[in-house]
């Protein structure tokens, strides 16, 4: 008599895990059909109204693309090992992050012009796309060669430099700051008359690219624990998003709403615990980026409709990165050291020995910039666009978070610590990020 043998734990965990795979798979096929269908719809083929396909085809491509790229980061052993104090992630964590930035960033945009047809000349020129694309590609294999092997301080601020040059030569241009029409100020040599921009002359070369390299390098400074870079960032680039659109500049609210899909999708495997690292390459794309469209898209706005100049407006979209690296470079020129040497005190390393874990650090930050940002919109008329946009990108965290995280997690093994500390040594510098010990454990994980 033929005894019935039921299925094993294993096997059922495999059939679950494949049936998630499907089912994460379903999600992202659907948020790119949703996408096109808006691009080609709703935004009737119009390159200037594809802001929503273009966050909704980035955050797929991305939340689709970061696993790949992390499991042969791993078999490449393009790691992040645990060091001192300063790094306190636990084990050896992907640093290749940066990668799908990048592929979902270009090759959103090649499919939204295709679906239009052309790149408008304002798109090229003016809001700087075609600039983005060519300064953005240069400090993004600079970080990616730092990545897998360090390379000096020096070259790499040429390098940055060389990538702003090229932007300025393409559109990305701080010529003047502009003023509010009822903005009139005389005080001793200082004549500032309302609806008259101020003309920086010769000085718009130097302060263009002092901006676009100090923002990329702000942004990779607080680079320094789980989804805090990726999430600031995202915030960072809805409120450009719609403090952009306020000021009539369509697209590069379409390029600061892609980078916004983008991070969110690559967030979705860097919040803690952090599976995935931004990297160089991903941080200085990401800062550069949000430099250039708070150039194109704030800055340069039409100040008749602000009610303060818009280069404060990039003040408070940039909050944070901008006062944690000037207080960095404050701190360390008072020490008399390098302003480049590292140390662990920055805002969120205080706050995380304050005794606070590192989601809490994060909602914390989160929140603050979201605050900032808030009160940028809300000098353009924006805050109603703005709250709907984060309103509609809180309930997409809560899916991946409630939804996809738990169903992942559920029954899943516990992986002690001394299982994850045997990682293959990085061949490259590492970096102050951190991640638990559960990272090691999703080290073969596809979706």
């Amino acid at each position: 008599m033929k005894t019935l043998e039921l299925p094993s734990d294993e096997t059922k965990k495999s059939g679950r895990s494949r049936a998630s795979r499907l089912l994460i798979h379903l999600c992202q096929l659907l948020l790119i059909a949703v996408g096109v269908w808006w691009a080609y719809v709703p935004a009737g083929s119009d390159l200037a109204q594809m802001q929503i396909p273009g966050f909704l085809i980035a955050l797929a491509i991305s939340w689709w693309l970061v696993p790949e790229i992390r499991a042969r980061a791993m078999r490449l052993g393009l790691v992040d090992q645990p060091g001192d104090d300063r790094r306190i992630h636990k084990v050896a964590v992907p640093r290749l992050g940066g990668v799908a930035i990048y592929i979902s960033v270009l090759a959103t945009i090649v499919a939204l012009v295709g679906i239009a047809g052309r790149l408008p000349q304002n798109a090229r020129g003016q809001e700087g796309i075609l600039a983005i694309a060519v300064g953005g590609t240069l400090v993004f294999v600079l970080g990616l060669m730092d990545d897998l092997e360090s390379i000096k301080a020096k070259y790499k601020l040429f390098t940055q430099i060389l990538a702003g040059c090229a932007a300025y030569a393409l559109g990305v241009r701080i010529k003047a700051i502009p003023i509010p029409q009822d903005w009139n100020f005389d005080f001793f040599f200082i004549h500032i008359q309302g609806g008259v921009p101020i003309d920086l002359g010769l000085l718009s070369l130097p302060i263009t690219v002092l901006w676009l390299v100090g923002v990329a390098n702000a942004v990779n400074l607080i680079d320094g624990m789980d989804g805090l870079a990726a999430g600031v960032s995202a915030i960072s680039a809805l409120t450009i998003w719609a403090v952009a659109l306020g000021v009539a500049k369509p697209f590069a609210a379409l390029m600061a709403a892609v980078i916004a899909g983008a991070l969110l999708g690559f967030l979705r495997w860097n919040f803690n615990p952090a599976r995935i690292f931004l990297g160089d390459s991903g941080a200085y794309l990401t800062g550069f980026i949000l430099a250039a469209i708070s150039i194109t898209g704030v800055i340069k706005g039409a100040a008749s409709t602000v009610m303060v100049p818009t280069s404060l407006l990039v003040l408070f979209i940039l909050a944070f990165p901008l006062l944690d690296t000037s207080w960095a470079i404050v701190r360390r020129l008072a020490k008399r050291v390098s302003p480049f040497s590292p140390d662990r005190l920055h805002i969120h390393h205080r706050l995380l020995d304050s005794g606070l874990d590192q989601k809490k650090v994060a909602y914390i930050i989160y929140s603050v910039s979201a605050v900032f940002g808030f009160i940028a919109a809300c000098f353009v008329h924006q805050e109603e666009y703005f709250l709907k946009l984060f309103g509609s990108v809180l309930l997409l965290a809560l899916f991946f978070a409630e939804v996809l995280n738990r169903h992942r997690q559920r029954g899943k093994p516990v992986i002690k610590k001394s299982e994850g500390a045997a990682m293959p040594p990085a061949p490259g510098p590492i970096k102050d990020l951190d991640s638990s010990p559960s990272a090691a454990s999703a080290a073969g994980e596809e979706s």
